[in-house]
């Protein structure tokens, strides 16, 4: 159960200081993916940790591309915090969020609560903005979340 707190203790505190801090604090963000890579990591994890984070990015720069997700930056690629961001998020769904896996209602409760609401906390903390308002973006985020979150376990269940 401590390496579980640690895992998510270690994400959130990354979390709050890549989104609050921006840019200039993604090198610790980015130091701890390398970290956890070579230190906790099987073979296997080793391979789906950047396809999980590649994918995230691809959701999140079509979300940008469509105008759902905008940054005060005003930039036409991700900002560097949100990219360190989805490095170490890939590193908590075989250990923190390891219970995401029980069930499909489990996946929707983390969509719904846990990845979606980030975003909206992230708002309110950093440099991410919602045209479309507060609502629209959540459930829209919600529904990109489950379909991470099923393509993801998809991808684990694989065998290589």
């Amino acid at each position: 159960m401590g390496k579980v707190i640690r895992n998510l203790g270690v994400f959130q505190a990354l979390w709050f200081l890549v989104v609050i801090g921006g840019d200039a604090f993604a090198v610790f963000a980015f130091g701890w993916a390398l970290y956890h890579w070579v230190s906790y990591s099987d073979t296997r994890e080793r391979l789906l940790l950047p396809i999980y984070a590649a994918i995230g990015l691809i959701f999140d720069g079509a979300l940008t591309a469509v105008g759902l997700l905008t940054f005060s930056s005003n930039a036409t690629l991700l900002p560097i915090w949100l990219i360190a961001l989805w490095s170490i998020f890939p590193t908590t769904l075989n250990h923190g969020l390891k219970w995401c896996w029980s069930g499909p209602f489990w996946v929707l409760i983390a969509s719904a609560l846990g990845a979606a609401l980030t975003y909206v906390g992230g708002a309110r903390l950093g440099d991410l903005s919602f045209p479309y308002g507060d609502l629209t973006t959540t459930i829209i985020l919600t529904i990109s979340w489950v379909a991470y979150f099923t393509l993801i376990r998809y991808l684990s269940s694989v065998k290589s």
